[in-house]
Formats: structure tokens, C-alpha cells, sequence
């Protein structure tokens, strides 16, 4: 049998055998790959789709965060919290890893004035996050759920691991959003040019498209067929 497959003819064969089952997995498995991208732009077109609502309507100040606010938008009015301003490093945007510059909004709730944590954009170098100051502002961007802990530490003065709203009850003596912003508008625009806005993520359940899926899986069949056939 070895004999046989070592006769130029055959080792003919096997070249062509590589060259189709390499080709077979490459189709396979970026016909996977467009079956979980389709579902991500389906995911994000839904997200854009709903409408945007004051905060006041979707959430309150230490209220466990809902289930469906992931990837609402939102507005909310008030000032931004300088003083409570903090960089969360080792965040990347566009390949380069940086900073994230999170200033909170002190806004207006049935229960008095309010912190809702907002992400203003990104940068490279912490001496490019400017602090804005109190005028008033109106905000528009996308809610998320609270981080987990960041493991590590201790952190530079003025940086946190995460955006963990545990974490922030312990060091801010006001009312607090379990939750954060990604800032999309705001409204006078208070943010330098070098911060960089953050493009909100996708959320909800990761999901394929079932038929390009399928056909992922075909073209991996082919290739094992091919390799029976030859053996």
C-alpha cells in the first residue's frame, strides 16, 4: 500500500487531495464566519431600531439594571461630575490600546440629583482626557450593565480596573445609576476633539444564521468525503 501511494501518479493524487481539502475547510469555515456576522449587523440593526428614551423612563438610581436597557438609548440632562472623573485602562479602539475617559453626569431623578456614569471617549495619552466643566449638558448614548471587578491593581490615582458601580457606591456619597453610558451626542458639545468617541457595542445573545451555518458544515463534509474517497 505505501509502496503504491509513493508512485508519482499517486503522490500526484495526494497534492491534489491537500490542495482540495484546504480549499473544502477555507469555504467551511467562512461560510461560519458570515452566519455569526449577518447575526451581529441583525442584532445591530435591531438596537438601532429602538427608539430613543429619557432615562427617567428605563431605569432609577440604584435600581438593579433592567434586563432589556443592554443597548437602549437614552437621554438624560444635568452636569457633568468632574471631580468624579476616571480613566479605565488597557481598553482598545481601533487596534490601539489606550484609555477610556469616564465622567459622570450628575442628573435630575425623582429622588433628588443622580451620577450616571458616561464613557466620553477614548485616548492614548491620560494628559489628553480634558475635564469639562458643569454647564449645563444633555447627553444621548447607549446604556450598559456594570463591569465586573477588574482583577489587578492597585491603579494609578485617577484610573479603576472597570466600570463596576459596587465599586463606585463605595467612593461616591451620591445616588448612583447601575449602570453606564456610551456617550453618542452631546448637547452643547463639552468634549475635546482628542477624545475620541467609543462606538457603543452590540449587545444581546451571540446567535448564527442557521443556513450559512449549515453550509459551514457541507464543505467540511466534502473535505472528509475527499479524504475517504482517496483512502
Amino acid at each position: 500500500m505505501i509502496r503504491t501511494a509513493l508512485r508519482p501518479a499517486w503522490l500526484a493524487l495526494l497534492v491534489l487531495l491537500l490542495a482540495i481539502v484546504w480549499a473544502f475547510v477555507q469555504l467551511g469555515t467562512w461560510q461560519i464566519g458570515v452566519s455569526s456576522n449577518e447575526a451581529a449587523r441583525e442584532r445591530a440593526a435591531e438596537q438601532a431600531a429602538r427608539p430613543t428614551e429619557p432615562l427617567a423612563q428605563v431605569m432609577e438610581p440604584h435600581q438593579t439594571f433592567p434586563d432589556d436597557a443592554a443597548g437602549l438609548s437614552v437621554t438624560a440632562e444635568g452636569g457633568y461630575a468632574a471631580q468624579h472623573q476616571f480613566l479605565v485602562p488597557d481598553r482598545l479602539l481601533e487596534g490601539e490600546l489606550g484609555y477610556w475617559v469616564v465622567t459622570p453626569v450628575r442628573t435630575s431623578s425623582t429622588d433628588g440629583p443622580a451620577l450616571l456614569p458616561v464613557v466620553r471617549g477614548f485616548v492614548t495619552d491620560p494628559a489628553d482626557a480634558d475635564r469639562p466643566d458643569d454647564t449645563p449638558v444633555q447627553v444621548t448614548g447607549t446604556l450598559a450593565p456594570s463591569e465586573s471587578p477588574a482583577e489587578g491593581g492597585p491603579w494609578p490615582e485617577g484610573q479603576r480596573g472597570s466600570i463596576d458601580s459596587a465599586d463606585l457606591v463605595n467612593d461616591w456619597d451620591e445616588p448612583l445609576f447601575t449602570g453606564f453610558l456610551f456617550l453618542v451626542e452631546e448637547e452643547p458639545a463639552l468634549t475635546s476633539a482628542e477624545v475620541v468617541r467609543v462606538p457603543p457595542p452590540v449587545f444581546g445573545e451571540s446567535g448564527i444564521v442557521w443556513r450559512n451555518f449549515g453550509y459551514g458544515l457541507q464543505w467540511f463534509v466534502f473535505a472528509a468525503f475527499a479524504v475517504y474517497m482517496y483512502l
